[in-house]
C-alpha cells in the first residue's frame, strides 16, 4: 500500500486546468499527455501507464471524462474489492475533494 507516498494519476493533462492542489495528495504522474491521445490505442495505453498503480494511490478525473472512465475501469479491474481513492475538482472551494469507491 502507498498511503506514506501516494502517486496521483493525473488522468488528462488539460492545459487549461491546474493540478497544483493534487500535492496535498501526492506527487502528481500523468497517464495522458496531448500526444498519447493522438493515434493511440487508448486502453492499451492507460493499461501500461497505470501499471505502477497501487492500492493507496489517487486518481485525478480531469480533462475527457471518457479517459476517466478508461482510467477508473482499469483501476478497478487490477484491484477487485480494494478502495480506490479518487480526486474530482470542486468549483466552489476551488480544490480537489477526495471520494472513495469500492468495486
Amino acid at each position: 500500500m502507498s498511503d506514506e507516498n501516494p502517486i496521483v494519476w493525473v488522468v488528462d493533462n488539460a492545459l487549461n486546468k491546474t493540478i497544483k492542489d493534487v500535492l496535498r495528495f501526492g506527487e502528481p504522474e500523468h497517464v495522458f499527455t496531448d500526444v498519447d491521445k493522438v493515434n493511440t490505442d487508448l486502453v492499451k495505453h492507460a493499461r501500461e501507464a497505470l501499471s505502477s498503480y497501487q492500492v493507496g494511490d489517487y486518481l485525478c478525473l480531469i480533462g475527457d471524462p471518457k479517459l476517466s472512465c478508461i482510467c477508473s475501469a482499469i483501476v478497478a479491474q487490477n484491484n477487485p474489492g480494494e478502495e480506490i481513492r479518487l480526486l474530482q475538482w470542486d468549483s466552489r472551494s476551488y480544490r480537489y475533494e477526495e471520494f472513495s469507491l469500492t468495486i
